[in-house]
């Protein structure tokens, strides 16, 4: 995927999975532990691009 996404956006998991390069069992450990922000709709999940980048952020920090 070769898009920028701006903070106010809403993501899929697959897009998701497809910026961090992450499988679909991290991405929801990642959902689980609360290092990624996101919510339900209906049953799928949703994940604003600003948690993205403030995951990034976290990680580049430690």
């Amino acid at each position: 995927m070769n898009r920028s996404f701006t903070d106010e956006e809403i993501l899929t998991r697959e897009e998701v999975m497809d910026v961090l390069k992450i499988g679909r069992s991290t991405f929801y450990k990642l959902i689980k532990s609360g290092d990624l922000k996101g919510f339900l709709e209906g049953n799928r999940y949703k994940v604003p691009a600003k948690s993205i980048t403030d995951y990034i952020a976290h990680k580049m920090e430690s």
